[in-house]
């Protein structure tokens, strides 16, 4: 910046020195515009006013190169980095929530995890209570059952003896009686049972 400005400087600085002399040479002025009452041209062209406007034109250079570096450029600066720290901000806060996005689904999945394996054991804990239970009262109904079939085996034996008892003594009357009205007189009984094995024995 301050190398151009001094160029510019030096530059204006030339032509100011050299306008006087460049100004005091004569001037031409066309025969037509002295006929038509024409006073020397343009002012803009008129060699004699070229140092004022080359002053007044530096002076609004340097004035409007003073406002551009000291207002426009520090505020277009200003903006820029504004803008650009509101584009970092927002990139970090997108990290930021990025990374709590993906803390998040870390930890769901996590929790996700934890809960099957303990709706896993779970499961698993209550089925084997459940087969232990069974067992048990399947050994305990089979123990219940046992003991009702020993227990109607026996009734049933017991019956049957008493049955076969009963009826031993029923045939031993009956053969007394038999025996009697065949032969005429009675049996012992002794004698009747001792018949009803030897005929039992034959059977079997």
């Amino acid at each position: 910046m301050k190398r151009p400005l001094h160029i510019v400087t030096a530059l204006f600085a030339t032509l100011v020195v050299a306008l006087p002399a460049w100004a005091a040479e004569e001037v031409v002025v066309p025969t037509d515009a002295a006929h038509h009452g024409g006073g020397g041209g343009m002012p803009q062209l008129n060699a004699s006013t070229f140092p004022s406007q080359i002053f007044w034109l530096f002076v609004t250079f340097l004035l409007l190169f003073w406002l551009y570096r000291s207002k426009a450029l520090p505020r277009v600066a200003a903006i820029l980095e504004a803008r650009q720290t509101r584009i970092s901000a927002d990139l970090d806060r997108a990290g930021k929530l990025r990374e709590e996005a993906e803390a998040a689904l870390v930890r769901y999945q996590q929790v996700v995890s934890d809960a099957q394996a303990k709706a896993g054991t779970q499961i698993r804990v209550t089925r084997e209570r459940l087969v232990d239970e069974s067992a048990k009262r399947q050994s305990e109904l089979d123990a219940v059952l046992a003991a009702r079939v020993a227990e109607a085996e026996q009734r049933i034996r017991a019956s049957r003896e008493s049955a076969l008892a009963d009826l031993n003594a029923v045939a031993i009357e009956v053969a007394q009686a038999a025996a009697t009205r065949l032969i005429g007189r009675e049996v012992s009984r002794e004698a009747a049972e001792a018949a009803l094995a030897s005929v039992t024995k034959e059977a079997a």
